[in-house]
């Protein structure tokens, strides 16, 4: 027997429709919507997608009969609109390019296809809505479903729905407009108080924490069960739990006016703190990657010459002035339920947290969005090993003036500014203002941490980093040509770290291979977030190895020496001759003078403590600068570098400078991840102590003041002074 008729014997005996039961409409409201509340949560959402700025819903549970009404202030329908959009499930109007594209004010919908006459379904039998769109006509749709599903048996047998015109409107009077929807003959009347919970929690997830032009909020209303929700925190309450808050204002001149608050929940007798203050706004130095040719602080180096310190007038030209907050949220559960609603909280965080820009207080997408990481504080987290804030720990809004910020220019897609110069200088200010705030938050950090873990110390994160960078290769195709790298390079870090175990360089210290290598997997990080050239990556990485491999020597490999004083001076000093002469900083090495040296010798591990002295000079360089720079004088900077040795305590080398003066408190000199300087790790002054312990000696930050008591050197240095004692050799 054949498997198969012949083609022959097959003939066409007629054509039939493909019908589906009416009653199907009821059917997909009850799977395609999982609980009422989420029926209630697609209502709310369709009104974000009018661009309503405000939704009121209401449950009249109690009332007789029972009905629920969700209104908002959007943009409405016409006839037309509720003919071929809202009376037609699955209409296109939310997909494909439709889809794509954005509201008037530039929101992208959030509701699903088709979905928000399936939750009126799934919430009730009766529906009223009422809409008008502005200055037109006012129209009402009146359904019974029982009735509509009943009258034809199957869908497009005729279905028929009236629509009515108001004139005059009766809902939506004078100039109101928006849209209103009324369910009554409940299909579920009683709702628990948990489930109004669970509603409240949603519809305020979408709520805009600030109070601007185009935000939108939800106010959900209980007549008669009001207390059931009483006790939940406000948007305000929900604002005001974050534990970290910075207000801030730029001037037109660059300088900055700031307000900070600590307000840590009740938490292991944490307290909190106010702080402010008005200066001029340190920039930080920028990328390698975004140093186009051209000075000022878009350009970042030109000719080779290190950018100002201190934002300037002039580079705020096409921007204008400046104004914002952030909120910063500590996301351990420990802090969270300290605070008094921690799921609520974390829900509403899912939806609010980023950096919004607003432009006379109309918001410019899509910074703020989920996953747009404008100023890649992510990729900053990498950066330093503990402390630092990423997008979903921050709410934060950055307003500018129109007038003001001619130099930003909107994308034709209205998604952002474009990339000129403008925008990359508007980048690195925001940035930097960011950064003033998170060195002042710093050691509330470390209190909010400290509580958290009592004795137990810190984990470096160096496998989440390593395991972001390898999700993010994953997401573009090339998991499996840097996986094996990376996991090679975790392999050497730990070899590196048994290494420094057992020469009793131990614990944090590998934090200092992070602090040259993680600027290598910034850039990887966020190459990965763009759109990736694998050769780009590729080439990174291999970066990486290299500079693993370039520490490998001076970790493993430098046994101890006898070294000179000068030698210790002049290696170090050699490292900076070009800066000197840029910055025109007057250095003396007295060191190598033969009539003010003090010739001592140590034996030692001479690269350690090369990089050693080359850092304390490093940061000389910057603080003479900043002084210079913040006070507007013409005096140089200067710095001094001394041998001096006394037959009873050793040999000491002092670096001495006018700058400022030491910034941190006396109690974090030392510690690791504190630091005042913009963009600094904090591990600088930790790698001389650790370095100097391990030698027996011991390093001292003082005032030049303080050392000219002890040693005589000219009143023109009156900053900090470094002082590096080593142990007296037997």
């Amino acid at each position: 027997m054949p498997d198969t008729v012949p083609l022959q014997e097959r003939k066409l005996i007629k054509s039939v429709p493909f019908r589906v039961q009416s009653h199907v409409l009821k059917l997909l409201g009850d799977e395609l919507i999982g609980h009422d509340r989420l029926a209630v949560f697609e209502l709310v959402k369709n009104a974000y997608d009018a661009d309503a700025t405000l939704v009121d819903v209401t449950l009249h549970l109690d009332a007789t009969p029972p009905k629920i009404v969700v209104m908002d202030d959007g943009f409405g329908m016409s006839d037309a609109t509720i003919e071929a959009a809202w009376l037609v499930v699955g209409a296109d109007s939310k997909r494909g390019a439709a889809r794509r594209g954005r509201t008037p004010k530039g929101r992208l919908p959030l509701g699903e296809k088709g979905v928000g006459r399936l939750a009126v379904q799934k919430l009730g039998n009766q529906l009223t809505l009422t809409t008008r769109e502005p200055g037109k006509s006012e129209f009402d749709v009146s359904i019974d479903w029982s009735k509509l599903i009943d009258s034809a048996r199957f869908l497009g047998d005729g279905l028929q729905v009236q629509i009515e015109q108001s004139d005059p409107p009766s809902v939506f009077t004078g100039p109101a407009h928006g849209t209103r929807i009324e369910i009554a003959d409940l299909h579920r009347e009683d709702w628990t108080r948990r489930e109004i919970r669970d509603l409240y929690r949603l519809v305020t997830s979408l709520s805009n924490p600030f109070d601007e032009a185009g935000s939108f909020k939800v106010e959900l209303h209980l007549p008669g069960r009001e207390e059931e929700i009483k006790d939940l925190p406000s948007l305000e309450q929900m604002l005001d739990s974050a534990v970290w808050h910075f207000d801030f204002k730029l001037t037109q001149d660059g300088i900055l006016e700031w307000e900070y608050r600590f307000t840590p929940p009740r938490f292991k007798g944490l307290t909190g703190r106010t702080a402010g203050g008005t200066e001029k706004l340190v920039l930080l130095e920028p990328d390698e990657d975004d140093r186009p040719s051209g000075k000022g602080v878009g350009g970042g180096k030109a000719n080779g010459h290190e950018d100002h310190i201190f934002l300037s007038k002039k580079d705020l030209d096409g921007i204008g002035p400046i104004k914002g907050q952030f909120h910063a949220f500590h996301r351990r559960d420990e802090i969270l339920k300290a605070s008094g609603a921690p799921q609520q909280i974390k829900k509403w965080l899912e939806n609010q947290t980023g950096v919004r820009v607003y432009r006379d207080n109309i918001r410019v997408f899509n910074y703020g969005e989920p996953g747009e990481d404008w100023l890649g504080l992510d990729a900053r987290r990498i950066n330093r090993p503990a402390g630092k804030l990423g997008t979903q720990s921050v709410i934060a809004q950055v307003s500018l003036e129109l007038a003001a910020s001619s130099g930003l220019k909107e994308k034709t897609n209205r998604e952002g500014f474009d990339d000129n110069q403008t925008f990359r200088k508007l980048h690195r200010t925001v940035l930097s203002i960011f950064d003033r705030f998170h060195r002042e938050h710093a050691t509330d950090r470390e209190a909010i941490d400290r509580a958290i873990r009592g004795d137990e110390a810190a984990t470096p994160p160096i496998q989440e980093a390593m395991q972001q960078l390898v999700q993010l290769g994953k997401q573009h195709g090339i998991q499996k040509e840097i996986k094996p790298i990376l996991e090679s390079i975790q392999h050497e870090l730990k070899t590196l770290q048994d290494v420094m175990v057992s020469s009793g360089m131990a614990g944090i210290n590998l934090a200092l291979i992070f602090h040259e290598i993680v600027h290598s997997i910034d850039r990887i990080q966020r190459k990965l977030q763009g759109n990736p050239n694998p050769d780009d990556i590729r080439q990174e990485v291999s970066h990486l190895r290299k500079l693993l491999d370039t520490f490998k020597p001076l970790l493993q490999r430098d046994p101890p020496r006898k070294v000179s004083a000068e030698e210790l001076v002049g290696r170090a000093a050699g490292m900076h001759e070009d800066r000197f002469a840029r910055h025109g900083i007057v250095f003396s090495n007295w060191a190598a003078d033969p009539e003010k040296k003090h010739v001592f010798t140590q034996v030692l591990p001479r690269g350690l403590m090369v990089a050693a002295v080359s850092n304390v000079i490093d940061n000389a360089i910057y603080w003479t600068r900043f002084r210079r720079e913040r006070d507007e004088t013409t005096n140089p900077g200067a710095i001094l570098v001394l041998s001096h040795w006394d037959e009873e305590s050793g040999g000491v080398i002092a670096i001495v400078d006018n700058g400022p003066g030491f910034q941190l408190p006396p109690e974090q000199i030392g510690r690791p991840f504190m630091s005042t300087r913009a963009g600094g790790m904090g591990l600088g002054l930790f790698y001389c102590k650790t370095v100097m312990d391990s030698l027996g000696g011991k390093i001292e930050v003082t005032t030049a003041e303080e050392l000219r008591d002890v040693i005589d050197i000219p009143k023109v240095f009156d900053g900090t002074a470094v002082v590096f004692s080593f142990k007296k050799e037997k």
